[in-house]
């Protein structure tokens, strides 16, 4: 799929983010941040997933030169259906002014002692990793998925993946 042509921007000036879009699309996005509209910390699929999608129409509001707008947004989630754990989720709304299309990256397990400490302190669940970490700005790089696999997968290979789902309907001649 050659994207080449396509200008993205990004409701985002997060960098694991910006490299999901390089990574998905092979060309460097616009980025500008523009609020989700939701809480800083989703904690349910369907708040993420309106936050991605109030991101993308945001972004390609105020980059009009822009062919599609794209919101990434991380949440969590819980299911209590099969395991009654708490999930990190990854999002990609892909909008164009007249069609919205969804990506999802990989669903992973995260502890509910996090989860707790989010609910109680008001947190954000990168302060959290920051802390388990030792260090700063770790959304920035490999995020929860860095910490919790050792590096075997990372942030922006997560979003990566929901980027490609979200804007393969707008390049592959089998969607129209």
């Amino acid at each position: 799929m050659d994207m080449s042509a396509l200008r993205f921007a990004l409701g985002t000036v997060n960098q694991a983010k910006r490299t999901a879009v390089v990574l998905a699309t092979g060309t460097e996005p616009i980025c500008l941040a523009v609020p989700s509209g939701v809480s800083a910390q989703p904690l349910s699929e369907e708040e993420t997933i309106t936050g991605a999608i109030n991101r993308a129409k945001a972004v390609l509001d105020r980059v009009p030169n822009a062919d599609i707008g794209l919101g990434l947004e991380g949440g969590l989630t819980f299911d209590d259906r099969y395991t009654n754990q708490w999930y990190l989720l990854s999002v990609c709304a892909a909008w164009d002014g007249r069609r919205l299309c969804l990506g999802k990256g990989l669903f992973f397990p995260i502890p509910n002692s996090a989860v707790e400490r989010i609910k109680q302190e008001g947190i954000e669940l990168r302060t959290i990793i920051d802390e388990w970490s030792g260090t700063t700005g770790t959304n920035q790089r490999g995020g929860a998925y860095g910490l919790l696999t050792e590096g075997r997968i990372r942030r922006s290979e997560v979003f990566r993946d929901a980027v490609t789902a979200a804007v393969t309907p707008f390049v592959s001649a089998l969607y129209r």
